[in-house]
């Protein structure tokens, strides 16, 4: 096991909780998308150790696949290029989910139960049912699941295109999560939360975010909404738009100073931003509800209960220091979309107002 962990405990005297599993996790997944990245600028370490498994896969794929179907030809130009492509970020997700497996084959041996790593298999909607039926069986499970766009990463190195969600279930604990981007990973739970890179290792976070003044020009919103770049600069200067919310959630938002950020879940596997974010001191605004989740504990009793199915899972999440920026993003989403939308040139002295919100009000 690695003792850098930030956790005190070795798996023999009391068993390996969430906390352990979900960190060796994330460290594994960490280090893979690191050796990915340092393969695709710097080539293949020959001196890199690898598991038996791992030294036929690359040997099998050394051979021309298409040899054995001479009726047909490899796709070449645009086609090839594309099937190339998308094979190589099947390929990494693959390698990823399988260090993971890897990284917790000892789990195991030392508390007894295996833990079930998914991920690299199957469709999201097979993953959840088999994530639901471990929980069920009260049997340890993590889910693996990449958000953004693999293909885009390997391709354009943009940190902020792709990124890990994790979700870990070990019976008699809380539902642990951690997110990992190409370069730092971030793991929360009921009592604490930890950020990991490479190069300082594991550090425990105070909760409260570090940097004390946000910027206020900056805000982060999910690519879909570009089409109201123009009208989200009359509220903020400078809005983001990255490829990959998650990741840029992690850099910008828990790193740095954008002080709120729109966040368009998918599904609940892909959604570990939401417990990480709030364990490293922001709150969530639950957009279609307007419920707010503050602590922790509340995060991860959400959701728990969103992974078994007991409560449907919002659409779309608002993460912010305060409650007030969560508030007023929401207003002017709202606004300038129903602006956008309407069809009565009469209504068009509406799109005049000034940007003012009391912070105070009810939520429309």
């Amino acid at each position: 096991m690695d003792h850098s962990l930030p956790f005190h405990l070795d798996g023999r005297n009391e068993p390996f909780g969430a906390d352990v599993v979900t960190g060796l996790a994330a460290q594994a997944a960490l280090r893979a998308l690191e050796t990915v990245s340092r393969e695709v600028t710097t080539g293949q370490d020959m001196n890199q150790k690898l598991e038996p498994d791992q030294a036929l896969a690359k040997v099998l794929a050394l051979q021309d696949e298409w040899s054995t179907s001479p009726r047909h030809s490899p796709p070449a130009g645009v086609p090839g290029q594309e099937e190339c492509w998308n094979g190589k970020a099947t390929v990494v997700m693959g390698r990823v989910v399988s260090d993971v497996q890897a990284a917790l084959g000892d789990v195991g041996k030392v508390s007894g139960q295996p833990v079930t790593v998914l991920g690299s298999d199957g469709s999201l909607t097979e993953r959840m049912e088999a994530f639901q039926a471990r929980i069920k069986a009260r049997q340890p499970v993590v889910s693996v699941s990449a958000t953004g766009c693999m293909r885009r990463w390997l391709t354009t190195r943009d940190d902020t295109a792709t990124s890990l969600s994790i979700l870990t279930y070990i019976p008699e604990y809380p539902l642990y999560a951690a997110t990992a981007t190409p370069t730092t990973a971030l793991l929360s739970d009921c009592s604490g939360s930890w950020r990991l890179t490479l190069a300082d290792g594991w550090q425990a976070m105070a909760g409260d975010p570090l940097i004390a003044d946000p910027a206020p020009d900056y805000v982060l919103l999910p690519r879909t909404l570009e089409h109201l770049a123009s009208r989200i600069r009359r509220h903020y200067k400078e809005p983001l738009f990255p490829y990959d919310s998650s990741a840029a959630i992690v850099h910008a938002v828990l790193s740095g100073a954008v002080p709120v950020a729109v966040h368009f879940t998918e599904h609940v596997l892909d959604s570990a931003i939401l417990p990480v974010a709030i364990g490293h001191g922001m709150l969530v605004r639950l957009q279609n509800s307007g419920d707010l989740l503050e602590k922790p504990w509340e995060a991860s009793k959400y959701m728990y209960k969103a992974v078994t199915g007991e409560v449907p899972f919002s659409d779309s999440l608002v993460i912010a220091r305060n409650i007030w920026d969560a508030r007023r993003v929401s207003r002017i989403l709202a606004r300038e979309t129903a602006l956008l939308e309407q069809l009565n040139p009469i209504d068009a002295f509406l799109d005049d107002e000034d940007d003012q919100f009391d912070y105070f009000d009810e939520d429309v």
